[in-house]
């Protein structure tokens, strides 16, 4: 049951899931202090039309943290702060972050953060519950991910898998993401264990997230992220193979809000996925798209692999009581944004269909993960 007096503090609001998760909370009536890097993060935030139309006024206040990895990061933050919801942590941008770095970048940055965040939430002492968001990749070994390693269908991915972190270096940014989210999720684990503090943790555990981006304004940030899987492969590139792990931006959202509720299990490891095959993608287009497709601003000559991966999100589903909206939903969502972009800021492609970006940029953008 939600309080009026409660306080929801959310990090990574400027993000994908984070905008989206912010939004629901504003829209269910949380009072909501979003932790930012800087004024012109938080002027981007109530910039957005659909934060403008709630209008929430006193209810969206912010913080600004400029680095999540230093001591007492989150200190001042976390001041009359009853609910926590922790999505800030650094992003795989394609291989832009040299190997020697990925440690820097991505593993004390993610490991620091959510530590800092945890002993702010302890030393305040009015802290119910911390929502933090990892990743399925914290959960499955990365070769299995990239399907170098075929997981049995009688062994699917369960919430309660646990695998060991590697430490670096390692072959790409990819494997040093997904590498930060199982340090994370080892420390956090090993603090509420060691701490036994006076809230509790839930673990959100998204796969490939699809869907709108609040934050996309133009094409080329549509591109950015898991949704320039879908759009890359529908503007003619071929690469992959990656796991058929998807899920709506709108289904981790509301699993964010609900997951504040205590009448869902805390200490406890929650999957956000279902299966999909990346190329149905081509058929949803050509279904649900065809002017575009007959225009070239999509094309059907694009293919990406799937790597079947079991996973079993029964524990999900009875607790949250919903099922995962559709690969085709998720689809229809990501070309719908893409194109209302492309038509309203120009040409991203030339008349052949292809993309009038560098090959290695397409590549960049798919590389990135917001999961």
């Amino acid at each position: 049951m939600r309080f009026s007096r409660d306080l929801v503090l959310i990090t990574g609001a400027t993000g994908h899931v984070g905008s989206c998760t912010l939004l629901h909370l504003l829209e269910s009536g949380y009072h909501v202090r979003a932790a930012v890097r800087s004024e012109a993060k938080i002027a981007a935030v109530l910039s957005r039309p659909q934060i403008r139309a709630l209008n929430p006024g006193s209810r969206l206040t912010f913080t600004i943290v400029p680095d999540i990895s230093v001591p007492g990061a989150y200190d001042h933050a976390v001041d009359g702060v009853t609910h926590i919801i922790h999505i800030a942590s650094p992003l795989a941008t394609g291989d832009s972050v040299p190997a020697d770095r990925h440690d820097e970048f991505f593993i004390r940055p993610a490991v620091q953060g959510t530590l800092n965040l945890l002993e702010a939430a302890n030393m305040v002492g009015t802290v119910r519950r911390v929502v933090i968001t990892s990743s399925i990749v914290a959960l499955v070994p990365y070769n299995e991910m990239e399907g170098i390693t075929k997981r049995s269908s009688l062994k699917p991915v369960s919430p309660n898998d646990r695998i060991p972190f590697v430490p670096g270096p390692y072959k790409d940014t990819f494997a040093a993401y997904a590498a930060s989210k199982v340090a994370s999720l080892h420390h956090a684990e090993a603090w509420m264990a060691r701490e036994r503090p006076a809230f509790d943790a839930v673990y959100l555990h998204p796969g490939f997230v699809l869907g709108r981006n609040d934050t996309a304004l133009t094409p080329g940030q549509a591109m950015q992220g898991t949704n320039s899987v879908v759009l890359a492969l529908l503007l003619g590139k071929r690469f992959g193979p990656y796991a058929g792990t998807t899920v709506y931006a709108e289904d981790v959202a509301r699993a964010h809000i609900m997951s504040l509720d205590p009448s869902v299990f805390g200490n406890q490891s929650y999957i956000l996925s279902q299966t999909s095959r990346w190329n149905d993608a081509r058929e949803i287009a050509r279904r649900c798209f065809p002017e575009a497709i007959k225009s070239k601003m999509l094309v059907m000559g694009g293919s990406v692999k799937t790597t079947n991966l079991p996973v079993d999100t029964s524990l999900t589903e009875e607790t949250f009581g919903f099922k995962f909206t559709s690969y085709e939903e998720q689809v229809k969502s990501t070309i719908s944004q893409f194109l209302e972009l492309r038509l309203r800021k120009g040409p991203v492609f030339n008349m052949s269909g292809d993309v009038s970006v560098k090959k290695r940029d397409v590549f960049v953008n798919v590389r990135a993960i917001t999961c």
